[in-house]
Parts: C-alpha cells; sequence; structure tokens
C-alpha cells in the first residue's frame, strides 16, 4: 500500500531538478535583458534602483544636431535620442526644458532647475560648480562657411569682407577666445538669433558673407542649405559632453557609463549616423535642381505615388525618393544597362512584377511592390527600421544577393549583419575582386548601392520637410 510514496519522493526529485535546471536555463536570459537595459551588472542595477528618479529634467536648446521637432512632429535630434535612452534606463520619464543656447540652460542648472544639460556643449572651460561626463561619444569642428558668391578662402587673412557671423554655441567657448587674440584683425559678431540653421540659410542667400558653425551643423543641413559652402576648418573637432552640477556625482557617473557603453558597443555609431549619413559626395547644384523638380515635375506624378503608398504600404515620399535618384522623374529614361522607365526596371524584373517600364503609373507601382516585396519577403523579420528599408534600397539597386554576400562578411567581421551602417562597409569591400570572388554571384560594383541609399536618404530627408504626409484611406472589405 506503501509502494507508491518511494515513486512519488522520486517524481518530486525530478520535478525539483527539473525546476532547477529551468531556473539555471532561464537566468543568463534575465541577467541579457537586465544588461540590455542598461546595467552592466546586478549589483549596479540594485545602485540605479537606490538612485532612481521618478522624473529627469533634461535641459536641450532647439537645434538640429541636439533637439528638434520632426515633420512627422516627433521629437528627434542626437541629444534627445541619448538622453531619452538614458532616463530609460534608469526608469524615469524626461521633463524637457528648452533653452535659447547652451549658457541660459547651464545657468538654469545653477539655480537646481534641472538634473543635467545636453545641449551638445563641449567639456572644455566647466566651472568648478559643474561635473561633465568624459565619454567621447561625439565631437565636431568648427567650419567656416561662404557664399557661392565670393571666392572660397582658405585662411582667415582673405576673408573680404573681414566680418564673421559665429554660431551663440561657439562664440563664449575658450577655445574661440584663442582664436579672436590671433585673429585681431577680424571682426567677429555672435548671431543673436541663436538659430544655426537660419544662420546657413543666410550665407546660402548672400545676407551674410561668412560664418562659422559646427562642422556636424553644416553636415545635417547641407542639403536644405546647398548654396552654403565650407571654406576650411578653423578649429579641430571638440568633444561634447553633457553637464551636471557638482553635487550630481552619482547621476554623472551612471550617465558617463552609459554614454561609454554605447559608444564601446557601437549603438552611438547607428544614432550619428541616423542625423549625419547623408552624402557629402552630392553638388549643391545636384540638391538645387531637386528642389526646383520638386515644384515643376513632382505635381504630375504625386498622386500616383500616394495611390501606391495605399496599395502597398511604402511611405509616398520615400518612392518618390527613390523614383528621383532611379530616374530624375523622367518616364523615358533608360540606362546604361538598359534599365527603363520612372522606377528603372530591368525586363526579367518588369516581367515578374507585370511591368509595363514605358507606362510610368505601371512603373510607380511595380517599383512599390518589388520594394514591399524586399522588405516583408527576403529580408528576416527581426530587423529593425529604418535598416530594414536601407537594406531593401540597397537591393533594389544591386540585387538580393549581393547584399546577403555583404550580410555574410558583415556577421564574419565580427559585426552586425542587420545594422546598414556595418552593412555599407562590406558593400564597399565586395566591390574587391578577391572579396568577391568568396561567392557565387562574382564581383559586383557595390560602391554604387551605398552611393544609391545614401542620396536617396538626403532626398527623402528634403520631401519631409517640403511635402505633407498622406493618409492612407481605410479600406472597407467586403464580407
Amino acid at each position: 500500500m506503501t509502494s507508491w510514496l518511494p515513486r512519488l519522493k522520486n517524481a518530486a526529485r525530478v520535478l525539483l531538478l527539473g525546476a532547477a535546471i529551468a531556473l539555471f536555463a532561464w537566468f543568463p536570459f534575465y541577467l541579457y535583458d537586465r544588461l540590455e537595459r542598461g546595467a552592466n551588472t546586478l549589483a549596479r542595477e540594485q545602485v540605479e534602483e537606490r538612485n532612481a528618479q521618478p522624473i529627469l529634467r533634461v535641459g536641450v536648446m532647439i537645434h538640429p544636431t541636439v533637439y528638434f521637432i520632426d515633420p512627422n512632429g516627433d521629437r528627434s535630434g542626437l541629444e534627445f535620442d541619448l538622453a531619452n535612452a538614458f532616463a530609460v534606463t534608469r526608469r524615469s520619464s524626461v521633463e524637457w526644458q528648452i533653452f535659447q543656447n547652451p549658457d541660459e540652460a547651464r545657468k538654469a542648472l545653477m539655480r537646481g532647475e534641472l538634473d543635467f544639460v545636453a545641449t551638445g556643449t563641449h567639456s572644455q572651460g566647466v566651472s568648478a560648480s559643474e561635473l561633465a561626463t568624459k565619454a567621447r561619444y561625439h565631437e565636431s569642428a568648427w567650419v567656416l562657411l561662404h557664399t557661392p558668391q565670393k571666392f572660397r578662402p582658405t585662411s582667415f587673412s582673405e576673408l573680404l569682407p573681414k566680418r564673421v557671423v559665429v554660431s551663440s554655441r561657439i562664440f563664449s567657448h575658450p577655445s574661440f577666445a584663442e582664436i579672436k587674440r590671433k585673429t585681431a584683425g577680424i571682426e567677429f559678431v555672435i548671431d543673436d538669433r541663436h538659430d544655426d540653421e537660419a544662420l546657413l540659410a543666410s550665407v546660402g542667400a548672400d545676407e551674410i558673407p561668412y560664418a562659422i558653425v559646427e562642422e556636424d551643423t553644416f553636415n545635417a543641413s547641407r542639403h536644405f542649405h546647398y548654396d552654403t559652402q565650407l571654406a576650411f576648418v578653423v578649429q579641430p573637432p571638440v568633444q561634447r559632453a553633457w553637464l551636471f552640477r557638482a553635487d550630481s556625482l552619482g547621476l554623472r557617473d551612471d550617465a558617463d557609463s552609459f554614454l561609454q557603453r554605447i559608444v564601446r558597443e557601437g549603438q552611438i555609431a547607428r544614432v550619428r549616423d541616423r542625423y549625419f549619413g547623408f552624402p557629402q559626395s552630392r553638388r549643391a547644384t545636384d540638391f538645387e535642381i531637386f528642389t526646383d523638380r520638386i515644384t515643376t515635375v513632382l505635381p504630375r506624378y504625386r498622386d500616383w505615388f500616394k495611390q501606391a503608398q495605399e496599395r502597398y504600404g511604402i511611405e509616398w515620399r520615400l518612392l518618390a525618393a527613390l523614383s528621383y535618384q532611379e530616374s530624375h522623374w523622367n518616364a523615358d529614361a533608360v540606362s546604361e544597362t538598359g534599365a527603363r522607365g520612372m522606377m528603372q526596371f530591368t525586363q526579367d524584373t518588369a516581367d515578374r512584377y507585370g511591368v509595363d517600364r514605358g507606362d510610368p503609373f505601371s512603373s510607380i507601382m511595380g517599383g512599390a511592390r518589388y520594394l514591399a516585396d524586399l522588405k516583408r519577403n527576403n529580408l528576416p523579420p527581426r530587423i529593425s527600421e529604418p535598416d530594414k528599408t536601407w537594406l531593401a534600397l540597397a537591393s533594389y539597386n544591386i540585387g538580393l544577393a549581393h547584399v546577403e554576400n555583404a550580410r555574410i562578411l558583415t556577421q564574419r567581421a565580427q559585426k552586425n549583419p542587420d545594422l546598414w551602417i556595418d552593412v555599407r562597409r562590406q558593400l564597399l569591400a565586395l566591390s574587391r575582386p578577391e572579396v568577391a570572388a568568396q561567392f557565387k554571384t562574382g564581383p559586383c560594383r557595390c560602391g554604387m548601392p551605398v552611393d544609391f541609399v545614401e542620396s536617396i536618404r538626403a532626398y527623402y530627408d528634403i520631401l519631409l520637410r517640403t511635402e505633407p504626409a498622406h493618409q492612407s484611406r481605410l479600406r472597407v472589405q467586403s464580407s
């Protein structure tokens, strides 16, 4: 009658052993999840729990490299992305406070109105009552800009007139005081509008002959202000930092650890690529022609791009940017390889998707369907946006097989095959015969898709600012 007791005890042992094994198998995934949220160790996580604040008050300024509202109405900017991610690691929400310039934000910090300042401030010239982060997460040179109506100077001695308007982000920097001392014959004037984009526009319109801004500001906005030209570098790259009060050592150290981690793990490269990854090879005339054709040519095809969005779910301004890169919105365009039409289909691909290459409506619809197919059915679903779109565009240009080869090389190089910034380096490597020989597809002109994608990104960014979004109509499905 008691023979079942040994069996029950054995069953209990098995269950306990299984539970223990399951616990040990599950624990690494739990720990990895904690690490991914910003804690390097369980002890670190406990420290963060003790120091957690429900709200972090962050000082920013409206600037293309700091904080701005994008054309879709979302907050954006390098410093916004980083400060927001840091807040997530501390399980805090963010109260954003906007200031006219970095100096005003620093004054608010000293008054105790902020927890830290993330205005792209430089680490030099920090007072004894401030603490700066040390991680080299971003740096930028200072450059002198000039109007194309004047010759390009190579030094301050060649400036005529000898008057330069300087970004308010630079004017009070200690290094700029040294520049003024060495160039006593130049009149340097602070930009009292505190608006670097307006400053770039004024130079391009020949309202101001010369200006000094940060180079990353110029790179982020040059395809909008294509008449503004870079003359020479005024100051080598200067390191950015977040600023904290002297009594916030623990918070500063947490921020430093966070910034060091994203630099070490390569995440910062992806964030920088989002804002500064536009092609520097494009000439000012390229953007000038594009903006002109937005007015003169795009209206003929705008509704068709919007219809393609409704049918295939590809944002219409992205399709328009793709089409411009392919054909400059010329329905009769023919490439040197025989691709034809608005979306530059080869005959084989056109046959596969049922496209009449000479019909612009058919070409636009076919291009949208092809790009949607590449994104949804040919690339792994784990790839997140915007990388999936950039990889799909590269595949549209050079073929999926070559992009997959580049992803294999990326993985072999111990980089992330799902990130465009890592894959594009290997696409360039595939242009070399000795590298391409590893694959059946052979060599390719794989520098082309890199330029192709980056150009589309620049055109798309312009369209996001100049053309409103299209809200697809809801389709009522019949029962």
